[in-house]
């Protein structure tokens, strides 16, 4: 998060009586028990073990005990940033508070800046790191200091996601900042307009909730089918069983939010959608590209040929019966929604003085997305066929029914079946 996006924030500064040098631990107070989610267990699995990871970038270098200092008196005093997972006498998964020693959870790394992807490699190999300690807050921050591109720091977040979901994390950490001239205000983030509900006759008004009906009907289909029986199809990007231990790579791509604003306006979409329509783009591109390329008709670079025959008609026509080939796979993505509404800047701000934490947690359900593979000669209506797809899942309750039914699943056979339910 540079300051070129979100100008005019900083940590807000704290005066604290110690030494420089050293940061004492912090002792939490006895709080009431309070029971983990069920999408938090299931997290805590080990076939899942879910991480949060966000890249934070600087344009000053980050000054750590600064940072340790602000971190003690705002996000250590957050509930979940002070508390671990243990078993009670019932066998329940509870969170306890524990004493948070900071210097374990600030990490200043030691890398060699002069490699320009070094914060892409650091955070691939935060992506495949063992787990964090359980006995401590499951939490770290990351800090390399040195330029890469507009930024002279970087911050890598590590947040297991039993804490929270990714939208209320985020939110905290700008709750812990406060606006540049006001330090004791909090930073005004940008809130989407509200619509204006359009008033319908009692006919269309039958008409959306029959779509409702029917898009909730054919979602919730679709998603018991996939965990009985119906599979993607095969390609190259399909994951198999271990994938998840093997060394990976993260490439990083810079877009320009004024266009991506412009292309989702041009089809009266959302930048969702733009996103979406960019990746089943670039996904068909590749699987039509790498197919081709290992075709045996192509292979060493020959087509086998008749004499009277065209060699640029023929490889057209492979080409051609790849594409259609591609076109049939069936590709999804699994996308998160929240069922809750997030809380906000000033709601998280009381959090972490020890307001009510209660809409504090994990409350996700599971959009099975199919990502359009066909051709388009104009580049818009891949966005296009991706807003129909987005379209589709919001005027359904799929999101609801998935989380009521994870949440029903873990209560009747615990987080290990739904761990496997998910995983395979």
């Amino acid at each position: 998060m540079s300051s070129e996006a979100l100008p005019g924030l900083r940590l807000r500064k704290i005066n604290v009586k110690q030494k420089e040098s050293t940061v004492s631990a912090v002792a939490t107070l006895p709080v009431a028990e309070e029971p983990v989610t069920p999408a938090g267990r299931l997290f805590m699995e080990k076939d899942m073990n879910c991480y949060i990871l966000c890249t934070l970038a600087f344009e000053n270098p980050i000054n750590v005990e600064e940072f340790k200092k602000t971190f003690l008196v705002t996000l250590v005093n957050h509930k979940r940033f002070q508390s671990i997972i243990v078993q009670d006498k019932k066998g329940r998964d509870i969170w306890v508070p524990v004493e948070v020693n900071i210097d374990d959870h600030i990490v200043e790394a030691n890398v060699d800046t002069s490699d320009p992807t070094y914060v892409e490699n650091y955070v691939t190999d935060l992506a495949i790191a063992p787990p964090l300690d359980v006995k401590r807050p499951m939490w770290q921050f990351h800090v390399l200091n040195g330029t890469s591109g507009n930024a002279a720091g970087h911050m890598i977040v590590r947040v297991h996601h039993a804490l929270g979901d990714g939208t209320s994390l985020m939110s905290l950490l700008l709750a812990c900042t406060r606006r540049l001239g006001s330090p004791d205000e909090l930073p005004a983030v940008p809130v989407a307009r509200r619509r204006e509900r359009e008033r319908k006759s009692a006919f269309r008004h039958i008409l959306s909730l029959l779509n409702l009906f029917w898009n909730t009907l054919v979602g919730v289909f679709l998603f018991t089918s996939t965990a009985i029986w119906l599979k993607d199809s095969e390609s190259v990007i399909k994951g198999h069983t271990g994938v998840e231990k093997e060394k990976k790579k993260l490439n990083f791509v810079s877009l320009e939010m004024a266009d991506m604003v412009t292309v989702k306006d041009s089809v009266n979409g959302t930048v969702n959608d733009v996103l979406m329509g960019i990746v089943g783009s670039a996904l068909r591109t590749y699987l039509v590209g790498r197919d081709a390329a290992s075709s045996p008709a192509n292979s060493a670079g020959e087509i086998e040929t008749s004499a009277d025959s065209d060699p640029k008609a023929e490889v057209v026509k492979t080409k051609s019966k790849i594409a259609s080939k591609v076109e049939k796979l069936r590709i999804r993505a699994c996308a998160m929604m929240n069922t809750r509404g997030s809380p906000g800047l000033q709601e998280l701000a009381s959090m972490m003085e020890g307001g009510s934490q209660h809409r504090w947690g994990n409350r996700m359900g599971y959009l099975l997305m199919d990502i359009p593979l066909k051709y388009h000669l104009d580049p818009l209506d891949y966005v296009r066929a991706a807003k129909k797809v987005t379209d589709r899942k919001k005027a359904s309750l799929e999101g609801i029914f998935t989380y009521w039914s994870g949440a029903m699943l873990m209560g009747l056979t615990g987080p290990k079946v739904g761990s496997l339910h998910i995983t395979y």
